[in-house]
């Protein structure tokens, strides 16, 4: 298929703060594509599962019919690799953005699409698998997470992070303990800042 045909199932864009991961607490505009090929019984975002609700929109129109004002643009879904990023890519890359995907990496992310940074969140209804490369990875941490699940080496010391399931202090406390359980992991507490904050 050729780029310029590709069309996207948005389901929306909107402008918040990064809240996760490396990034957290910039200004970030995401762009959220329906579709997932996983359903987590914990997703937070049920909603990315329905396609119907979306509206199939190609690159240009994606740039064009919105304002992204942000430097920082975080594709997400959903499953964002279930569809050929490279021509929404490119567009926003024409304006000068920075763009980051967050996947659940069951899908290969080609270096041709020019992401320029790859949150992978691996799930357990995947085993966990890592088919694309990440600049920094996140395990919810829920009842039956085990340590031994995470991909050793897969990306830079201080980038692995312990993410807690949002509203379950249980979560927390399993998380604070693995990381002091496992000093030699170099692992980070990962929080949902927007959700504590009380935005989107």
């Amino acid at each position: 298929m050729e780029d310029h045909v590709v069309n996207y199932p948005v389901l929306e864009i909107f402008t918040s703060l990064q809240g996760e991961g490396f990034h957290m607490g910039k200004g970030a505009t995401f762009i959220r594509l329906a579709g997932c090929n996983l359903r987590c019984s914990w997703c937070d975002t049920q909603a990315a599962l329905d396609i119907a609700q979306a509206v199939e929109m190609n690159a240009k129109e994606i740039v064009f019919a919105y304002k992204i004002p942000h430097h920082h643009v975080v594709i997400t879904g959903g499953e964002p690799t279930m569809y050929n990023l490279k021509p929404l890519v490119r567009e926003l890359h024409k304006l000068g953005k920075y763009v980051a995907i967050e996947t659940n990496g069951t899908n290969p992310v080609p270096p041709e699409w020019g992401i320029d940074w790859i949150t992978v969140s691996p799930k357990p209804q995947s085993n966990y698998t890592l088919q694309c490369k990440a600049n920094e990875l996140k395990y919810i941490v829920d009842d039956n997470f085990d340590i031994a699940c995470i991909a050793t080496n897969a990306v830079d010391e201080g980038l692995t992070f312990l993410q807690v399931e949002s509203g379950r202090p249980e979560s927390l406390q399993k998380a604070f303990n693995l990381i002091n359980q496992f000093p030699e992991k170099r692992l980070r507490l990962g929080v949902q800042l927007h959700k504590i904050l009380g935005l989107r």
